[in-house]
């Protein structure tokens, strides 16, 4: 258990630290799919601010000690104020890495073209090195 979590005691005694930082990535990624799909976009400009503001916000988060977004979208070349993309979760490339306790788990949302979805999933979990831990 992560000793500065005041809400642990919510939480079942049976869930591992493990299991906890699975959830904590969990929640960032559907965070920002949620939260941030359907924002218009018309200047690749927006596209680079929004996201380091995705960034921020997931690293806002509790647990939260990295965080990558990349977007991919196609920005309209003309200057017709009624056309802009709006960002869909197909767009969005994520990277969280969320340590909680003495486990640590980097997971991620990516399109998959195989599949035709945009898949969280995750990438790596283990156990933090007891030197870094501390």
């Amino acid at each position: 258990m992560e000793k500065s979590d005041v809400a642990a005691k919510y939480f079942s005694p049976r869930v591992s630290d493990r299991e906890r930082a699975a959830f904590e990535a969990g929640i960032a990624i559907g965070m920002a799919i949620h939260q941030f799909s359907g924002i218009p976009i018309r200047f690749e400009e927006e596209a680079r601010l929004l996201e380091k503001v995705i960034e921020y916000a997931i690293l806002s988060q509790p647990f939260k000690s990295e965080a990558r977004v990349r977007i991919s979208i196609d920005i309209p070349k003309d200057y017709n104020p009624y056309k802009y993309s709006t960002l869909r979760s197909r767009n969005m490339d994520i990277s969280v890495v969320v340590r909680y306790g003495k486990a640590y788990v980097k997971a991620r949302l990516r399109y998959v073209p195989e599949l035709d979805y945009s898949l969280a999933y995750i990438e790596d979990i283990g156990e933090v090195d007891e030197k870094e831990a501390k």
